[in-house]
C-alpha cells in the first residue's frame, strides 16, 4: 500500500494552517462543539450530514434566538469543518458548500484590537496638559467600557460614583443604561479630572470672543466650560492615538475590541448589558467580528448571499 505523504491533522491544527487569528480559532472551536452536540441529540454522525441536515441545524439556531447574521457566521465555521473533513479523505464532498442564508446585510467588519493592544495605546498616550488629561480619562472609558461617542458626551459630572468606582451611563432611543465599574486606575484619573483639571479647564479664556463661559454639568468641557465641541476633542483624541497604533480607526473600532473581548469572557445576556444594547441580536452581531478571520476567507472564497 502506498503512503501518502499528506499528514492527518485534527480541526483545530488545519485552523492554524489557515493562519487564523487565536480569537478566531477559540470561536470556531466552540462553534462545532455547539454543532456536535446538536448532532448527537439527533444521532448522527458528522460524515452521515447532508445539505437537508444542515438546513434543519440552521432552523434549529433561529428556533433557539440566533439572528441570520449569527447563523451565517455559524455556517462560515460549519463549512470549513467540512473542508477539513474532506482533507482528512472521511468525506467525499462538502455539504454546506451550497448553503445560502438570506436576509443577511452586510455589515463593516471591523479589524479587531486585542486587549493587549487596547491598554497599550492607553498606558501609551502621554499628555499632562489639562485638555490632554480630559482626553485621556475619555480613552480609558472606550478602551475599558466600552462607551460610544455618543454615550461620551452626554455623560454629566453627576454620573460618576467616586467613592464606589462606578459610572453611570444613561440610556436613550437607541441603548439601555446601565452602571459599569471603573477599574482602580481610571478611579484615580477620574478623581483628579472631576476636582481638579476639570475646573482648570472651565477657567481658560475661550478663544473666540463670542463665546462666553458656560456653567454646565457636562463630565467633558472645553474652555471657558463649553460643552459644544465634543466632536473635535474625539478628533484630537483619535489623531494622538493612531499615532500609537496606525491600525486604530476609530472610536467604533476600539468599542467593537472591546465587546469582542468581552464575548471571550461572558455570556451573551451579561455581554448585552455592558454593551448597552437594547436586543440581544445587537451583542450577536459581535459574534462576526470575533470569528472574523473566519469569515473574512469564506466570504472571499465561498459567498454566502
Amino acid at each position: 500500500m502506498i503512503q501518502s505523504d499528506y499528514q492527518k491533522m485534527s480541526f483545530e491544527e488545519y485552523l492554524k494552517s489557515k493562519a487564523f487569528t487565536n480569537g478566531s480559532i477559540r470561536s470556531g472551536m466552540n462553534v462545532i462543539d455547539q454543532f456536535k452536540v446538536w448532532l448527537k441529540k439527533e444521532n448522527l454522525r458528522a460524515e452521515e450530514v447532508g445539505y437537508n441536515d444542515l438546513m434543519l441545524y440552521m432552523k434549529y439556531r433561529s428556533r433557539k434566538g440566533a439572528s441570520q447574521r449569527t447563523i451565517q457566521a455559524y455556517m462560515s465555521v460549519i463549512k470549513h469543518y467540512f473542508e477539513h473533513l474532506l482533507r482528512e479523505e472521511k468525506i467525499s464532498s462538502n455539504p454546506a458548500s451550497e448553503i445560502e442564508v438570506k436576509g443577511v446585510k452586510r455589515k463593516v467588519l471591523y479589524h479587531i484590537l486585542e486587549p493587549h493592544e487596547l491598554q497599550s495605546l492607553y498606558h501609551k498616550y502621554q499628555d499632562e496638559s489639562p485638555k490632554g488629561i480630559r482626553n485621556k480619562v475619555m480613552l480609558g472609558l472606550l478602551v475599558n467600557q466600552a462607551l460610544n461617542t455618543s454615550e461620551l458626551a452626554k455623560l454629566e459630572v453627576k454620573d460618576i460614583d467616586l467613592r464606589q468606582g462606578i459610572i453611570d451611563v444613561k440610556g436613550s432611543r437607541r441603548s439601555n443604561g446601565r452602571k459599569l465599574k471603573l477599574e482602580a486606575h481610571q478611579v484615580m484619573e477620574m478623581y483628579n479630572y472631576v476636582l481638579k483639571v476639570r475646573e482648570e479647564i472651565k477657567a481658560i479664556q475661550p478663544k473666540r470672543k463670542y463665546q462666553e463661559r458656560q456653567e454646565n454639568e457636562n463630565l467633558f468641557i472645553g474652555d471657558g466650560g463649553n460643552a459644544d465641541n465634543f466632536s473635535n476633542y474625539m478628533t484630537q483624541l483619535m489623531i494622538k492615538v493612531r499615532k500609537i497604533n496606525p491600525s486604530v480607526k476609530n472610536a467604533k473600532q476600539i468599542r467593537a475590541s472591546v465587546i469582542t473581548k468581552w464575548l471571550r469572557m461572558y455570556n451573551l445576556r451579561e455581554v448585552q448589558y455592558l454593551a448597552g444594547h437594547r436586543y440581544i441580536s445587537s451583542t450577536e452581531g459581535y459574534l462576526e467580528n470575533e470569528m472574523e478571520g473566519l469569515i473574512e476567507e469564506v466570504q472571499q472564497f465561498h459567498p454566502l448571499g
